[in-house]
């Protein structure tokens, strides 16, 4: 996907735009009159089980999710399947254009994380073409895995569900290992969660004002 393609997604989230972006069966993009989703967000306090359970990411490299991933970072988490139609799309498209926004700070301070709700079809160079079509940079991770294990881990996110087309539309944002997450349902702007991320990065910096290096 092209980053023209990107920030179309976007303002079709925002409701400027006439068509959404769909794949045909073979993996090619075009362009379909499709009805803007509803755009009501919600925002609350979440708690979470960062299972340590082993993954798959992008590159086929396995990782712990709470010890490799997550600990230790500021981390916005979204669920996401390749062959979805519109919404995984637009969720994919408000991390592209936070991580523009992050800057270097993009796997050095904060890590954007998309967990495959279809592990079954979701496989690493399936999860790698999709995240190249954002232009995913190092700093953002697509986890795949085992079955069993996948689920443990979107259970302890709160994102589980049998059929993995209702799956909620939702964006996870908290301190990797700690209390204090918040769940946004819906479409939140790059920008809102830009900011939740520096509320969080400046609460780490208050009580860790002089980091190890």
């Amino acid at each position: 996907m092209t980053r023209s393609a990107v920030f179309f997604l976007l303002a079709l989230f925002l409701g400027s735009g006439a068509y959404a972006a769909s794949h045909e069966d073979n993996g090619s993009r075009r362009h379909e009159p499709a009805k803007a989703p509803e755009q009501k967000i919600e925002e609350e306090p979440a708690r979470v089980d960062l299972a340590d359970i082993e993954l798959v990411d992008q590159d086929g490299r396995m990782v712990r999710f709470a010890s490799d991933v997550v600990r230790g970072r500021v981390v916005v988490i979204d669920l996401i399947y390749t062959t979805c139609p519109l919404v995984c799309p637009i969720l994919s498209a408000i991390l592209s254009r936070l991580q523009e926004q992050l800057g270097d700070r993009l796997g050095r301070e904060v890590r954007l994380v998309s967990v495959t709700v279809d592990p079954n079809t979701d496989i690493p160079p399936r999860l790698k073409e999709y995240a190249a079509k954002f232009e995913a940079r190092p700093g953002w991770t697509f986890l795949t895995g085992e079955r069993q294990n996948v689920m443990q881990v979107l259970k302890g996110l709160g994102g589980y569900t049998a059929d993995l087309t209702n799956h909620p539309a939702m964006i996870l944002v908290g301190d990797g290992g700690k209390d204090g997450w918040t769940r946004f349902y819906g479409f939140p702007s790059p920008e809102r969660l830009l900011e939740k991320v520096n509320e969080i990065s400046a609460a780490r910096r208050t009580l860790h004002p002089h980091p190890e290096k």
